[in-house]
Parts: structure tokens; C-alpha cells; sequence
């Protein structure tokens, strides 16, 4: 009997107040390779913030049932785990997640399931569960893990929780452990991990330049979150490549994340006047958010990828080996799933015995990372003497190598890794897929009423909200206003401050008083310009622009019992509109001088300047902007264009071409690398 299709719900948080939700890159293979008897659902902010200006009762409506919920959670919340919980999960997104259509949802990470249809759960790590309630955790406080457990089971161990899946054993272990709860035991399954071809270039075996000059890579993360550059073990690397280069060796470092302060690179050990010296020479740094595309290039180009860290680096493991670039890992809770230490790559020994430990109360594996010089030690001397072995012996190395691609091309293909889940899924909800079921009929009616407001999944759409980052990055500040980016779209909003957390929600501006207005669109050329400052344009859209069509309505009204006021009255608005027409035309226009404004310092070596409505990038290190300059081929290199993402992109596939050659980016220190 043919099975029908299964639509299934993702209600992904539209505010992004946990880190850890959104489309997170190790969840697309599910999107990208998933079979023809799944339809997937998501909610699409662009969509959704023009249908709400569209049509502004669906909003009004939304803001009413929302404040509601909000009432009731409030008279229900019994401490402060479940207030905090619905702090994370807060009430417009928890009604739209009622509204997103579908007969079961997929959530990840940490669950925020409406509980009014059934749903399946992802999960890499058990820590992720803590991570919204972290400010809470002091210690190992067992009244506070008690509410967290009693929280999480009422959402687990319900019917409607179909199953908890993970790649990782020691995570299933972590639920059987915290729970003891039969019915959270019983939906327990071990499934797949994987890469989506779409995340990665042709994964043969990539070409690299020479090992007498070996190239490595360190990147924060796969999300690229600025914040975690010391977890991540970025200062490992940085005091491993001084000790590289006094072994009288030659290479070239480059690090995708943002820099840490001097002062913070000093505590944790790192030669700050080095990291000077050698910036722009053997260490590139490229601080701002670098699409799929760019990351995939610089890692089919680098022999290593050095992932030192505390936590598990699973996407970016993945990508590596895949790309052919040795992983050199941690021990870590969860790196056996990926690597096996001296066949597909380095494994550092130490970081699971130092910073894991089993808490007492639950039997679970908790992470308690600090510094720990000694353990910092150790592992730069793995790394040294690790790295630089394999180096000496080429055909090791080589031989590595090939095993790390075989090994990711069968155990982390994506197609096995969605058909597996979906499959599996599937016959959990066959034969009895039930309906969705709608808590009340207003809900139902935004739902049919923004139908059509979802991820076009059949298009670019899993494409585009893949590859933007999963948190808001600041992408311009023009004066007028800011626009970030995150979650496949651009938001404008007309100020700065408070633009985070649920700020960044579809629903704020609605929903939240002190909310600043924002624009979503799925370009910044859709802004149409509104970031920039005041230009001869603006002056002309808005001169004599006072007489509003609800004020005409309003005297219209007004007269309209009076016949000859009335006729008066159109005559006087005739002549007003045609002199308009004629100060517009024939007024000398406001002299108004080239307005130019820094957007970003040092991108890759360039400085990205607005003039008027062009952007311009030219090498950091050749002075001040000149328009004219700028026109005539003054500068060494310039690029220039009425959109800012097609001057950065000019600039990044400069970088990687630069990087690829070997030759360092404009305002280096020098070209010999």
C-alpha cells in the first residue's frame, strides 16, 4: 500500500534567542536529500513580514492570542527553569509554531514543540538541553537539574513525542541516565550523520599545493559564532604555530573567526608581539562570516584543519575530511563518532579526563570548562609533535589522507543519512498519520491565511537559508539605519541598540512596544537603499509631501454636505498639486556634497566605503577615500558597485583566489608567505 506524503512541520525559533536552534548546517542533508514522500515546512520571515504590512489584522490577531498565552503561562509557570523556558520559547512564536501546517514537527538541539500534533527530536549532545538554562546551573545544584528533568519529561515522555534520535551513543546513554523513565527509554534510536552534497564541492580527491609549505585552517566554529574562539582551542593554535615556526618551519596559518583582544590572547598564554609580527605574513586572518562556498575552497586548499577544542566540532570534522584536510581533534564527548585517532586523523588526548566529568546526582557527563595551563601544555605538544611527524613522512600523511575522504564519502554521505532518519520517521507515524490538530479555530484561520508564507523548498530557499548565518551578523551600519543578516534573509531596522534577542523576531515590532520597526528582504538590493542616509532622492520623495491621502479624505468628508466648500475646496487642491509639479521641476535643487561613510574596516584587507549610493572597496593600507581617485584606477585595486553583497563577494573571491596562489590580500605586511 502506497504511503501518502508526510508534511512536517520545522518550527525553527523566528527570534533566534537560543544559539543552538535555527537551520543548523549539520541538520541539511535532512532538507536537501529528503525523499519524495516528505514535504518539509518552514515559516519564511520575508514572506511573513510582508503579508503582516499587507494585511495587518493577521498580526493583530496573532499579538491577541499571543498575549493571551502569555497570561496563561504566567499563572502556570511553577519555578524559575519553567519561566525561563518560556522566556526562550515566548508566546508569538510558540502561536506561529501552532499555525505552521503539517502533520508531525522536527525539532533539534533543544525541543520547543507546540505539544498539539506529535513530533521527533534530534539530538547531538545532551548538554544542549542546559543551554538555555546556563545562568541557572550553579554547581551542581540538584534542585535546579530536578526542575530541568521534570520540565523535559513532561515534554518527552508525552504520546506525542514519537521518537529522540541521536549519531552520538554516549547521548542516547546521557537520557537513559538523567531520566530513568521508561517511556523516554523506549523512544531511544541510534541513527545516521551526514553531509549534504549541496554543503560541499566536488569531493574528489582535491589537489594540494606542496607539504614544504603546508597550509591549516581554524575555524570557531560551523555557525562561525564570534564568542567562542578560546573553547574552540583558537589560542592552542596560535602558540602551536609559534613553536612551528621556531622548528625553523614554513606554512601559512589562516583563521576564520573573529580576533580576541590582545589582553585576552595574553592571558590564555598566546605571544601577542608574534600573532603582530606574523599577521599579513605566514597568518591570515579573516574575521567576518564566510558563506558555504568560501569556507569549502579554503578547505579543499589546506592540508590540516585544526579543531582543538572542548566541545565537539561535528560539521566542520565532517567538511574537512570529506575536502581532504587532516581533522586534528580532541577527545572530546562525541569525537569517536567521527574520527579514529591515526587512521582519518590526530586525536589530542586529555581534553575528556580534564574538563568532562560525572555529575553525582544524575550519572550524566558534565562539562565544566575552564583554563587549565597544564592541560593547555599538553596539548600544544600534541599538536606540535603530531603535525609536524606526519609532515616529515609524506606518504603517511598521504596515506591519511585517503582514508580520512573514503571513510567520510561511506559513513557520512547525507542522501544515507536522510533516507535513514526519514524512514525510520515514517514508520513510526504509519499507518496512523493523524491530522494536525489546531488548539482553536483562530489559530486554524491564520494558518490557512498564511499558507503560503513558507520556505519555497523546491527552489533556492533551503540553498539560501543554509548558507546565511544561523545568528544575526552585523552586515551594514549607514547612519540611517543597520542591516543583519541571518536565517536566509536581510533586516533592516532604523536604529541599533536592542536590535537582538526577540528584537529580531518577524513579530517584535508588533508584538513589543519598545521593538524597533525592521524590514526583512531577501537581498539587500530588495531594501531598495532605505540604510542609506539623506540623499538629493529622498529630498525629492518627500518635498511637498505633507498633504497625506488620509488628510485629503478627512477635509473631503468634511465638505462633502456643502457643495460649493466642496467644489472650492478640489479647486484649491488642484492648484497646490500643480505647483508642485512646477517647484519640483524648475527649483534649484539642494547642492549636496558626496556622502561618504566607513561600512567596514579591513575586510581582508580592504576598507568598504558608501559614497552617495555606491559602495567602494579599496586596500586598507593606501590611505583616505577620493571619489575621484577611486574613478580614474588611483588605487592598486578597487571594486565598486551599487550593491554592497556583490562588492564583498568581488572581495572574497579576490581572498580566496589570493589565498589559493599563495600571495597574501591588500595591506598585508608582505607578499611571502
Amino acid at each position: 500500500m502506497t504511503r501518502q506524503p508526510l508534511n512536517v512541520a520545522v518550527p525553527w525559533s523566528l527570534s533566534h534567542y537560543i544559539p543552538q536552534d535555527g537551520f543548523h548546517p549539520l541538520y541539511q542533508a535532512l532538507f536537501d536529500h529528503a525523499p519524495d514522500t516528505i514535504n518539509i515546512l518552514a515559516w519564511d520571515n520575508v514572506a511573513l513580514c510582508r503579508r503582516f504590512r499587507g494585511n495587518v489584522s493577521i498580526p493583530n490577531t496573532l499579538v491577541a492570542m499571543a498575549q493571551e498565552r502569555a497570561r496563561r503561562a504566567g499563572n502556570l509557570t511553577r519555578n524559575s527553569i519553567a519561566a525561563r523556558y518560556n522566556e526562550c520559547f515566548w508566546p508569538p512564536d510558540q502561536i506561529l509554531t501552532d499555525a505552521l501546517p503539517g502533520e508531525i514537527e522536527f525539532h533539534h538541539t533543544v525541543p520547543f514543540p507546540s505539544l498539539n500534533r506529535p513530533f521527533v527530536f534530534h539530538c547531538e549532545l545532551f548538554q544542549s538541553l542546559l543551554v538555555p538554562f546556563a545562568g541557572q546551573i550553579n554547581g551542581s545544584s540538584s534542585q535546579t537539574l530536578a526542575e530541568i528533568k521534570e520540565l523535559y519529561r513532561d515534554i518527552l515522555a508525552t504520546p506525542l513525542c514519537l521518537g529522540i534520535y541521536s549519531h552520538v551513543p554516549d547521548t542516547l546513554e546521557a537520557f537513559r541516565r538523567f531520566f530513568s523513565d521508561p517511556h523516554i527509554d523506549r523512544k531511544l534510536y541510534r541513527s545516521r550523520v551526514g553531509l549534504s552534497l549541496n554543503a560541499a564541492l566536488d569531493s574528489d580527491r582535491p589537489e594540494k599545493p606542496s607539504l614544504e609549505r603546508p597550509r591549516f585552517l581554524f575555524v570557531n566554529s560551523a555557525s562561525q559564532n564570534p564568542d567562542d574562539f578560546f573553547r574552540r582551542g583558537g589560542h592552542l593554535v596560535l602558540r602551536f604555530w609559534k613553536d612551528f615556526l621556531a622548528d625553523d618551519r614554513a606554512g601559512l596559518l589562516m583563521l576564520c573567526c573573529a580576533r580576541p583582544r590582545d589582553v585576552e590572547l595574553n592571558a590564555h598564554g598566546v605571544d601577542v608581539l608574534m600573532v603582530r609580527a606574523e599577521t599579513g605574513r605566514s597568518i591570515v586572518w579573516a574575521q567576518d562570516y564566510l558563506p558555504s562556498y568560501e569556507m569549502n575552497a579554503l578547505m579543499k586548499s589546506v592540508h590540516f584543519c585544526l579543531l582543538p577544542s572542548a566541545s565537539l566540532h561535528s560539521v566542520s570534522i565532517m567538511q574537512a575530511m570529506l575536502l581532504g584536510a587532516i581533522p586534528v581533534v580532541t577527545d572530546t564527548v562525541g569525537t569517536s563518532v567521527y574520527v579514529k585517532d591515526h587512521e582519518t586523523g590526530i586525536v589530542l588526548n586529555g581534553m575528556r579526563a580534564a574538563m568532562w566529568r560525572e555529575d553525582e546526582e544524575t550519572g550524566i557527563l558534565v562539562d565544566r570548562y575552564s583554563g587549565v595551563p597544564e592541560l593547555d601544555d599538553s596539548l600544544v605538544a600534541q599538536l606540535s609533535s603530531r603535525v609536524c611527524r606526519l609532515l616529515d613522512t609524506p606518504a603517511a600523511y598521504s596515506k591519511m589522507r585517503d582514508c580520512a575522504i573514503a571513510y567520510a564519502k561511506k559513513e557520512f554521505a547525507g542522501e544515507a543519512f536522510s533516507d535513514q532518519f526519514w524512514s525510520a520517521v515514517s514508520d513510526l507515524c504509519w499507518p496512523d498519520i493523524r491530522s494536525t490538530v489546531y488548539p482553536n479555530a483562530a489559530i486554524s484561520r491564520v494558518g490557512k491565511a498564511l499558507r503560503d508564507c513558507t520556505v519555497d523548498g523546491g527552489g533556492e530557499g533551503w540553498a539560501r537559508v543554509f548558507d546565511s548565518p544561523t545568528q544575526p551578523i552585523l552586515r551594514i551600519n549607514a547612519g540611517m539605519g543597520v542591516v543583519q543578516e541571518w536565517g536566509g534573509a536581510a533586516m533592516h531596522v532604523y536604529k541599533h541598540s536592542g536590535v537582538e534577542g526577540h528584537n529580531c523576531s518577524v513579530m517584535a515590532q508588533h508584538y513589543k512596544s519598545d521593538a524597533p520597526r525592521a524590514t526583512f528582504s531577501y537581498t539587500l538590493r530588495e531594501l531598495e537603499g532605505k540604510y542609506l542616509p539623506y540623499t538629493e532622492h529622498s529630498w525629492k520623495s518627500r518635498a511637498f509631501n505633507n498633504l497625506s491621502p488620509p488628510l485629503i479624505l478627512w477635509i473631503a468628508r468634511l465638505f462633502k454636505p456643502f457643495p460649493l466648500l466642496y467644489s472650492f475646496g478640489s479647486w484649491v487642491l488642484s492648484m497646490l498639486r500643480c505647483g508642485q509639479r512646477w517647484i519640483l521641476t524648475y527649483m534649484p535643487r539642494p547642492k549636496i556634497d558626496a556622502d561618504i561613510a566607513l561600512i567596514w574596516k579591513d575586510v581582508s584587507g580592504y576598507n568598504v566605503i558608501r559614497c552617495n549610493e555606491r559602495f567602494y572597496a579599496i586596500p586598507h593600507g593606501e590611505g583616505i577615500f577620493i571619489l575621484e581617485k577611486a574613478e580614474t584606477g588611483g588605487y592598486s585595486s578597487c571594486f565598486a558597485d551599487y550593491s554592497v553583497e556583490k562588492v564583498l563577494k568581488l572581495i572574497a573571491e579576490q581572498r580566496v583566489s589570493r589565498t589559493q596562489s599563495g600571495a597574501v590580500l591588500p595591506g598585508s605586511a608582505s607578499e611571502d608567505v
